[in-house]
């Protein structure tokens, strides 16, 4: 599916609310493009997380239309500026440093990648302290207006960086997975997406450090006080508790074994 500009530009990064810096980000945007449509994915990616962000770029970006630029700023950088990527995928163009974070997102022959060419680009000026924030930024909002094509931003990249291991191993009866974190209700996210699995839905039985979790469509069917499990708007495998914190009942942390078994 070709490229059509909406206007739309999500933003996903590790910096927080505490400070300027998302302003300066949106700042940088408008400047480019001052009619772009700002959405804040999340700003509370655990600090230099590429994982996490991997997983969270990978399962939102389908809820918006396509058209829209993701731009996602996660560290550690890998060469800042001058190792950036922007990918085509289902309509939809990412742009993000060279880390890892767009390792769900480039998938064989559905995705497209290209290494930025700063020389190419116009995206001064940029300041040396946000240097990757103001080029990513820049970028996005100079795709998202239409001045800047996705075939004009660099060559292709044969060999964007991934991360070797997205902590998710598949078997012919199972699936295994890691505790990726928990937001501020105690659900627990596990690196298991729904896509991965081959599609018994209710059949399936979780474990998480021995002990059965039950799946249930929605957490509304959950019994009070227990954990149990389900997927997410997005697909992911979480855990929650109806009524209360399931990473703290279970005691799940990053890291945390998880498995998903079928018949």
């Amino acid at each position: 599916m070709a490229f059509l500009p909406s206007g739309v530009v999500t933003l996903l990064s590790d910096l927080g609310l505490d400070d300027a810096s998302v302003g300066i980000l949106k700042g940088a945007m408008m400047s480019r493009f001052a009619q772009v449509k700002i959405v804040d994915i999340c700003h509370s990616v655990p600090q230099k997380d590429v994982l996490w962000a991997t997983y969270a770029l990978a399962g939102c970006y389908r809820d918006f239309p396509p058209g829209t630029v993701h731009c996602a700023i996660v560290g550690p950088g890998r060469g800042s500026a001058t190792n950036v990527l922007v990918a085509s995928r289902a309509g939809h163009i990412f742009v993000a440093p060279n880390n890892g974070c767009l390792s769900k997102i480039i998938v064989e022959n559905e995705t497209h990648v290209r290494r930025l060419d700063i020389e190419r680009v116009p995206v001064a000026p940029i300041r040396r302290m946000y240097h990757t924030r103001d080029v990513v930024a820049s970028v996005g909002a100079l795709i998202a207006s239409g001045k800047l094509g996705f075939e004009d931003v660099g060559d292709v990249d044969p060999e964007p960086f991934r991360i070797a291991s997205l902590d998710l191993t598949l078997g012919e009866t199972h699936a295994e997975g890691v505790v990726l974190g928990s937001d501020r209700f105690g659900n627990v996210f596990a690196s298991i997406n729904a896509s991965d699995l081959p599609g018994h839905d209710l059949d399936y039985v979780v474990e998480i450090d021995g002990q059965q979790i039950p799946i249930v469509p929605g957490i509304h069917d959950a019994q009070p006080g227990k954990p149990a499990a389900m997927f997410n708007y997005s697909g992911m495998l979480q855990i929650v508790e109806r009524d209360g914190h399931a990473d703290e009942r279970l005691n799940a942390t990053r890291g945390t074994k998880i498995r998903v078994s079928w018949k």
